[in-house]
């Protein structure tokens, strides 16, 4: 069995997303679905609502006063952010964060990642992005190929990381050299069969170069521009210490004021401060 047969065999082999996210997707497509309804689905998973209620409450979300209850929580966030929340806190306990490959740690990986949603979420509020609910999202798994070669094919990632370490080069050209294909097609293998929306698929097929082939999108821009920034912040461990230049047209599709980044720096770095210790802290 090859490489690229070895992922699509963990790819089919990886469970059904958790059933409390399937029921949140259904009743959320039904237009006379209640909060309430929402919430009584989410109150089957108790770790999820100790978390949503924490991260509400976090200053990420930045509301003031206190919010006790799924039920307020949907009410002030919005059924399709609680969803995502309650996606990205499953996906995240979907793999195993113990093993250790060489420098690549899960759980620093999960930290870029974050890293990724907050600056994305930003960069979306900033533009005026319509469903700002997925930037956050679409951040947090745009990298999730990689946890898929760690898990299923242990000793070649361990040949990606060594490529990386004495070439000193980014480590979707190892992933490539050594495996045949990079994180972003075998995450959007994983996307697909999850049949999340096509926006968050493209995200993760996309987000090296920020375009769909000549296509502009500006969630897949602004994950291109977020993993950047959380590279140049040295937010947590993406696989390797490089820093990539930033598709210069993509600048030109979000038409990002130069003011913007020194602004919101110190907000973004105390986020990510919260919001680490709210996903990944049993």
């Amino acid at each position: 069995m090859n490489v690229t047969e070895k992922i699509m065999s963990g790819v089919n082999n990886l469970p059904t997303l958790p059933t409390v996210y399937s029921s949140l997707t259904e009743a959320i497509e039904n237009p006379r679905t209640s909060s309430e309804k929402l919430a009584n689905i989410i109150s089957n998973d108790q770790a999820s609502v100790f978390k949503i209620l924490k991260l509400v409450n976090s200053p990420f979300y930045g509301f003031r006063g206190k919010i006790d209850t799924i039920s307020q929580a949907i009410l002030h966030l919005g059924f399709n952010e609680v969803k995502n929340t309650v996606f990205a806190l499953s996906v995240i306990n979907f793999f195993s964060r113990d093993k250790i490959l060489l420098n690549f740690r899960p759980v620093d990986f999960w930290a870029h990642s974050i890293a990724v949603g907050i600056v994305t979420r930003m960069i979306g509020a900033e533009i005026g992005g319509k469903n700002l609910e997925n930037y956050f999202l679409a951040g947090i798994i745009h990298d999730i190929g990689k946890l898929i070669f760690f898990e299923y094919a242990h000793d070649d990632y361990l040949r990606v990381l060594e490529l990386v370490e004495s070439k000193r080069c980014y480590i979707k050209d190892a992933e490539n050299e050594v495996m045949g294909l990079d994180h972003s097609r075998a995450g959007h293998l994983l996307a697909s069969k999850w049949k999340l929306p096509q926006n968050i698929q493209n995200s993760i097929l996309h987000h090296h170069n920020g375009f769909i082939g000549n296509e502009t999108d500006t969630l897949v821009a602004s994950v291109h521009i977020g993993d950047i920034v959380a590279r140049m912040l040295e937010l947590g461990y993406p696989g390797d210490n490089l820093i990539p230049e930033p598709n210069h047209k993509v600048w030109d599709i979000l038409n990002i004021s130069k003011g913007f980044f020194p602004q919101i720096r110190k907000r973004l770095l105390q986020d990510f401060s919260h919001t680490i210790r709210l996903m990944l802290v049993e």
